[in-house]
């Protein structure tokens, strides 16, 4: 889950770059169409650049993990109950409890505007023209939502037709659809406050796109369309999947109207995007980079001959290799196969040689488990990790972290359990730290 946590976070920091850069470079050019997409486009192109790995990971090899039956006894003879529930306390799980929650709160919100805008419409009264449904409703402004238009009961004789024209045309340019997108888009990123002035902008740009299709479409005066914004202009209302002619954006709207066109020559302003997205997408994988580019191997750094996580010595060893154990009344004692260092959740650990990640994933009774292939035949497995910070078919040097312990899979307390392989068989790692 904590990956899932590095994506929101890169994928807010992309999202911000590109709205900051909206907002200095574009927001008051009179491009309505344009300003439109790239808003949109946002959304999804800060998504990808998160989640996407640039450069191709090198091709390693299948590796058999065999089954892992141990529990670590020993945990239990050093761990009180006590410093085992202190150790568990883990920070990222708080963090993704109260990111679900307001997951669960802006879905709720989003479900209920829907539910009052259906229940709304039912109890009107309908009346279809073409491609619109007008429903005549017990309301005080008219706002429209994908092809309904709402207009109020009490001035369904004298409202003013160029309001209607304006709502006709977010029908026409299917405005409720990107509002819809960013809704959806703001549940899994409530958090970030800049999405709110994403909306507020996005909102800007279709009331601006709207007035004018209207003014050119019906060929009337601006000063006339003018009068009609004033008497609106004290209105207040802004919900979220409905476009309302009524917007608090009216004055903004008066400037944009009577702002002279911006001189098509500008729209080459737009390309600085392209260097953007090109210094995301390389600040934001530069891990990726580093760790593929090819790791010069020597004798000294492919064997494995450092202690594997930080801050911890050979006293912090609950259990060591070779040890005869019994797990269960029943079984069969067998012999244990690394050794188990006791850590805090969350200590980094470290690759003890230079090497490839030949493995990391989730794997049964292991929990999750990094394998690194070193040269000359030796391998180093890392078990019940927390969290992994490189992935596989990375290059790592000697030293270098990639990931961080936990209790993951079948473990008594956190703890890592660590082993050394030369030519497939387990050998003592203690022979190997210097």
């Amino acid at each position: 889950m904590s990956n899932y946590l590095i994506f929101l976070v890169k994928s807010s920091l992309i999202f911000i770059v590109f709205y900051l850069a909206y907002v200095s470079l574009f927001r008051k050019h009179t491009f309505f169409q344009l300003n439109r997409l790239i808003l949109i486009l946002f959304i999804p192109v800060s998504i990808i650049l998160s989640s996407i790995d640039v450069f191709s990971p090198l091709e390693i090899s299948s590796i058999n993990i065999p089954k892992f039956i141990e529990i670590d006894q020993m945990m239990s003879e050093n761990f009180s109950e006590n410093q085992i529930l202190k150790e568990k306390f883990n920070y990222s799980f708080i963090i993704t409890l109260l990111y679900f929650f307001g997951v669960i709160i802006s879905l709720f919100s989003l479900i209920k505007s829907v539910q009052q805008l259906i229940k709304l419409k039912k109890e009107s009264q309908l009346k279809k023209s073409r491609k619109y449904t007008f429903i005549y409703a017990n309301i005080t402004e008219v706002f429209s939502c994908f092809n309904w238009i709402f207009i109020p009961k009490s001035k369904r004789e004298n409202i003013d037709n160029l309001i209607i024209e304006h709502e006709k045309k977010h029908v026409d340019f299917k405005h409720t659809l990107d509002l819809l997108i960013t809704e959806l888009y703001i549940i899994l990123f409530w958090f970030n406050p800049f999405v709110y002035y994403f909306r507020k902008s996005l909102k800007s740009v279709h009331e601006f796109q709207v007035d004018k299709e209207v003014l050119l479409t019906n060929k009337i005066n601006i000063s006339d369309y003018l009068k009609v914004l004033r008497k609106e202009i004290n209105s207040k209302t802004n919900i979220k999947l409905y476009s309302y002619f009524k917007q608090p954006i009216i004055k903004k709207r008066l400037e944009m109207i009577s702002k002279n066109k911006t001189n098509s020559f500008k729209k080459i302003k737009y390309l600085i995007l392209i260097p953007i997205i090109s210094i995301c997408l390389l600040s934001f994988n530069q891990d990726d980079f580093n760790n593929n580019l090819p790791v010069i191997i020597t004798d000294n750094n492919s064997i494995p001959s450092i202690f594997p996580i930080q801050n911890k010595t050979v006293s912090d060893i609950t259990s060591h290799f070779g040890k005869l154990r019994k797990f269960g009344k029943k079984s069969e004692a067998k012999i244990h196969q690394g050794i188990d260092i006791r850590a805090a959740i969350g200590t980094p650990i470290v690759a003890t040689a230079d090497g490839i990640i030949s493995y990391a994933s989730y794997k049964g009774n292991w929990g999750n488990l990094i394998v690194v292939t070193h040269t000359n035949g030796y391998e180093t497995w890392y078990a019940h990790l927390n969290s992994f910070k490189l992935k596989k078919g990375k290059s790592v040097k000697k030293g270098e972290v990639i990931g961080f312990t936990g209790d993951t899979g079948l473990s008594k307390g956190p703890h890592l359990h660590y082993e050394v392989k030369h030519n497939s068989k387990n050998v003592n790692p203690l022979d190997y730290i210097k």
